[in-house]
């Protein structure tokens, strides 16, 4: 990997993809794909995503739960 390229995770559809690199429209946060989208439209997706990863670990965490009795 050059150096300064690292992976990045898109807050807008949770796609991982590599920033900076040379010719990418793609930002720290959005990846070539979303940074087309409206800003509008963006910052919902984003919210929506964050829910949705915050809803998967909870879950996670009361599957991994012991049940009580």
């Amino acid at each position: 990997m050059p150096s300064g390229e690292r992976p990045r995770t898109c807050r807008a559809c949770g796609k991982k993809f590599e920033y900076p690199v040379k010719g990418s429209a793609a930002t720290r946060h959005h990846c070539e794909d979303c940074v087309v989208i409206p800003v509008e439209t963006r910052k919902i997706l984003e919210r929506l995503s964050s829910r949705v990863t915050q809803l998967e670990n909870q879950l996670r965490r009361l599957q991994e739960k012991p049940p009580t009795s």
